[in-house]
């Protein structure tokens, strides 16, 4: 399966923008750290932090993921930085349009970053996943990833 990371084009990232805020404060709401009337307010305060100025923002690469056929299939967000010790990339976001999941192109983005990683100098991925994503969960860890933080709490 050949996927190819592509730069992320204005009209892509106005779109994903728009609706990766309200997919963030779902995100959030489902996970219990925010209300449903705080959630779209602190999602769209994150995203204006995180990218200020949109896919100009210093250390941010946002790209297209394309299969064979050059069709746009999802998007991937990185953010890389060069630590005193490596370089590395932390995925803010992976994701496939619907209609793309469960073709075996999730792990074959993530074997695209890799070689990206390696073409680019970058010795670690990190990356942050909703306990309640189960799916992402068991594909991470298939591929290698671990475990490093784990936040807990009890709801009374």
């Amino acid at each position: 399966m050949n996927i190819t990371l592509q730069p992320m084009s204005q009209e892509i990232f106005e779109n994903y923008y728009e609706q990766s805020i309200e997919e963030y404060a779902a995100e959030h709401v489902q996970a219990g750290n925010w209300t449903e009337e705080e959630a779209i307010p602190n999602a769209q305060e994150q995203f204006k932090q995180l990218l200020p100025n949109g896919l100009d923002t210093l250390q941010h690469v946002l790209f297209s993921v394309q299969n064979e056929q050059k069709e746009s299939i999802g998007v991937l967000w990185i953010k890389i930085e060069d630590k005193t010790d490596e370089r590395r990339a932390f995925i803010y976001d992976i994701k496939l349009h619907e209609n793309q999941r469960d073709k075996g192109y999730g792990r074959a983005t993530m074997h695209a970053l890799e070689e990206y990683a390696g073409q680019t100098g970058i010795k670690q991925i990190g990356l942050h996943v909703f306990a309640h994503n189960k799916r992402a969960l068991a594909l991470y860890e298939k591929l290698g990833y671990e475990v490093t933080d784990l936040v807990m709490k009890k709801r009374l």
